[in-house]
């Protein structure tokens, strides 16, 4: 019976691991996705403020 237990223990730890890993890798898998949308927001958000300076620089007449 003691075996029995100590199998079960041993399964039940290797569950939890394997659930804890697998949420570790669901957590690092979406920062991962956040920083590529951030570094997609920031780009846009650049150009927009580049085009924004260009078309007031053009409107003031004179061109960078």
């Amino acid at each position: 019976m003691s075996d029995f237990a100590e199998t079960l223990t041993e399964v039940k730890t290797d569950i939890m691991h394997a659930s804890i890993s697998l949420e570790n890798e669901s957590k690092e898998r979406n920062q991962k996705e956040d920083a590529a949308r951030m570094l997609k927001a920031r780009r846009a958000i650049e150009q927009h403020l580049e085009q924004k300076r260009l078309n007031q620089d053009i409107s003031n007449g004179w061109d960078d």
